[in-house]
This record gives C-alpha cells, sequence and structure tokens, in this order.
C-alpha cells in the first residue's frame, strides 16, 4: 500500500501544476496545455526602466495585471490583480473607435485623475479640472475645453479617471491610429473598456506610487494576449511607437 502511494504521489508531482505568476494551471492526460507564460526578464527596455506593467489577455475583455519593480536581483513582483481592457479584445491594427486594446510594449507617461494625489504619488501629478481635455489631435493633456477629446475632468468619468496613466500607444499622434488609451482605475459595474485597461482602484494607487518612485521614463507596459509575449519582447519603440508585426491570433 505504501508503494502505491508513493507511486501516486510520483505521477502527480511528474504532472504537476504550471504556475505563470500567480495562475495555477493543472496540466496531465486529457487536459489542454496552457498557453505559454510570459517571462519578464525577457523583455527588452531601455537602461532606465525600473517599473514594468504587464496585461495578459485572458479572452474577451478580461485580462491579469502585473506590475513589476526592478532590484538588485532583477524584476519584482509587486502587484497581481484582474482587469478589464477593449470590449473588443486587444489588436495590433487598432484604429481610432474600434475599442480594442493595443498590442506591444510602450513607456508610460502623464499622471494625473480627478482624486487627490497622495504620499507617494509623482511629483509630476495632474489633478484635472473641468477644463482638462486629454486632445484627440494632440494625443496628450491639455488645459483647454476648446480642444476635441476627453472631458476627463468631468462627472462622466468619475470613478473610472480617480488615477490613471498614459500608456503611451501611438506617441506621435498618426491621425487614425486612436489616443487617450490609458491604464486607469475600474468602477465596479464595467465589464469592458473603449481600449483602456482598468484596474481596482487600490491596485492602480500602488502602480501609480511605483511610477512617483522612479518618474518620467522610467515605466513601461507591455500588452499581449496569454501566450504570444514572445512576439513583443523585443517590439518596444518599433512601428513608429505603435504595434508590431505578427499573427496574435485575435
Amino acid at each position: 500500500m505504501l508503494a502505491r502511494c508513493l507511486a501516486v504521489v510520483l505521477v502527480l508531482g511528474l504532472l504537476g501544476a504550471r504556475t505563470a505568476f500567480g495562475a495555477t494551471v493543472q496540466v496531465g492526460p486529457g487536459v489542454p496545455k496552457p498557453a505559454e507564460a510570459f517571462q519578464v526578464e525577457k523583455f527588452a527596455l531601455p537602461q532606465e526602466a525600473r517599473v514594468l506593467v504587464v496585461v495578459e489577455g485572458t479572452g474577451g475583455s478580461d485580462c491579469r495585471v502585473y506590475a513589476y519593480e526592478w532590484a538588485d536581483k532583477g524584476w519584482e513582483p509587486r502587484v497581481e490583480t484582474p482587469g478589464i481592457l477593449g470590449k473588443n479584445g486587444m489588436s495590433n491594427h487598432r484604429t481610432t473607435g474600434d475599442k480594442t486594446t493595443p498590442i506591444g510594449v510602450f513607456c508610460m507617461n502623464t499622471p494625473f485623475g480627478q482624486s487627490e494625489a497622495v504620499e507617494g504619488f509623482p511629483s509630476d501629478y495632474i489633478k484635472v479640472k473641468e477644463s482638462h481635455v486629454w486632445s484627440d489631435d494632440l494625443n496628450r493633456l491639455v488645459d483647454d475645453k476648446n480642444q476635441v477629446g476627453e472631458h476627463v475632468g468631468t462627472s462622466a468619468y468619475q470613478g473610472y479617471y480617480d488615477y490613471v496613466l498614459d500608456a503611451g500607444f501611438n506617441g506621435k499622434a498618426i491621425p487614425g491610429q486612436g489616443s487617450a488609451l490609458f491604464l486607469h482605475c475600474r468602477v465596479p459595474e464595467a465589464v469592458s473598456t473603449g481600449g483602456c485597461v482598468a484596474i481596482p482602484k487600490e491596485e492602480m494607487e500602488k502602480v501609480m506610487k511605483l511610477y512617483g518612485t522612479y518618474g518620467s521614463g522610467a515605466c513601461f507596459i507591455a500588452q499581449a494576449p496569454e501566450g504570444t509575449f514572445s512576439q513583443i519582447y523585443e517590439s518596444y519603440g518599433v512601428n513608429d511607437g505603435l504595434s508590431p508585426d505578427g499573427d496574435f491570433g485575435v
């Protein structure tokens, strides 16, 4: 009997449980092989990178979001949370208004929000007013209510835009490619976004404080469907700051 028990334990150990940054997936006969987990150390980033947010699409508008901080021994996990993304999933061919979240690796910028800054927030955090607009033409925040774009300080974005970081997609404001693609807070009733990534407010606060530790130019975001990250590991800065080419199955 003891030998049989040991044999069972050995078999289970060989089949094992695959852990992908907090997600445990059972594998074995009759169970589909899970998608390959991303490897955070493989992302090719500028030397000044100190924070990396990874958005892993898991189907539809669902995603898992992780934040890492660079330490002496490499990338250390700081945040892990479920999130939501664009109503139409992810895309590396995003166009204005298609409600997809862009695939790729980008440098985050422009910390702002409707809520007051708390200790540890970036020194350049902007508490927006009703006059602030994220300009469609410029793809950046301006204090000019006459601009065409998202009036980010108005009640229409209450809760969503308590804390916000621009994801850095289309930094050159190429027409037709989209703007106002953020990492921001999730409200309880939301099941998707217009293309942004949304996470719980308490987790967004942690990301904002990480950004505040290092400031502009040190914080990056990588976005792709699960199992496809190998196509974006070296994609930072390609295609004028848009998405990389490739077949992502979306």
